[in-house]
């Protein structure tokens, strides 16, 4: 691709001395790659000026990552990594917007009387939201300073004229206007596989933290047990406690304070199905 440069390496120097977390279009939502956060200093990398911060891996060996998890993605460069030669594609960070724009699928809306697609392309959002997953399973996380274990799935997309029994959850929402939003008030008892869901965010620098939400309710602990907490809910309150503008590290740190059999008390704001974008 003109967009992306071709890095080789050596799968045989040992460690990179990279740090990576999912790289999300910040258009579409969907997984694109994997994002350099951090390189250490005095690592391979580092010495031989293989990767700079903020670049994009978006192919390895000739494998596309788009639309992988991040452990699939994870997965195929440790494999690559046992190869004498490795293939890299690229993304600087002067050609993300581009390389986003290029991988946007066109979202088609139907409309109901005629049964004519229509398509609608969503516009650029300034500046770019950056999305963080964190897991509230009690896992520890991939680097320290986050908690994170940025297990993202790409989002689940609903079938043409079909409801979905989950919104899809796109960092592009609409969603928290308090207008078509109900609020819910659930209370999870901390059990021995915790609280049992993720939280996604969309912040910014120019507008302070944004809101967050419920990503995904895990197979095992207290949402999934409970059973009314769903993909999709803005959370407003916690245990009496208000956490709009507070950033999403706040929030996972007063849900991580809550005991083994101790019970946490969410008010979250659902927004009524009809209002809810369709991702197709």
């Amino acid at each position: 691709s003109e967009m992306t440069k071709t890095v080789e390496i050596s799968g045989e120097g040992g460690p990179l001395g990279i740090h990576v977390v999912p790289f999300f279009s910040s258009l579409s939502g969907r997984m694109l790659g994997l994002f350099i956060r951090g390189i250490e200093e005095n690592s391979r990398s580092r010495r031989d000026g293989l990767f700079h911060e903020n670049e994009c891996i978006v192919k390895i060996n000739h494998m596309d990552l788009t639309d992988k998890t991040f452990a699939q993605a994870q997965d195929i460069f440790r494999q690559a990594m046992k190869f004498q030669s490795v293939t890299l594609e690229v993304l600087p960070p002067y050609n993300r917007e581009q390389y986003e724009k290029s991988a946007i699928a066109p979202l088609c809306f139907l409309d109901n009387e005629e049964g004519v697609p229509k398509t609608k392309i969503p516009p650029p959002v300034h500046p770019k939201p950056t999305l963080k997953t964190i897991n509230l399973s009690g896992a520890s996380g991939l680097e320290a300073g986050v908690q994170a274990t940025l297990q993202a799935k790409s989002p689940n997309l609903p079938r043409l004229g079909r409801k979905s029994s989950s919104p899809s959850l796109s960092p592009l929402m609409g969603f928290g206007n308090k207008k078509n939003a109900k609020k819910i008030k659930i209370d999870l008892k901390k059990g021995p596989e915790g609280l049992g869901f993720t939280v996604v965010t969309r912040d910014s620098s120019v507008h302070g933290p944004g809101p967050i939400f419920v990503k995904n309710i895990l197979p095992k602990g207290a949402a999934v047990k409970d059973g009314r907490l769903q993909s999709g809910d803005r959370i407003l309150e916690v245990n009496g406690r208000d956490i709009i503008g507070r950033t999403q590290e706040e929030l996972v740190a007063m849900l991580r304070s809550t005991k083994q059999g101790e019970t946490v008390c969410l008010i979250v704001a659902r927004q009524e199905e009809a209002f809810l974008p369709r991702e197709l």
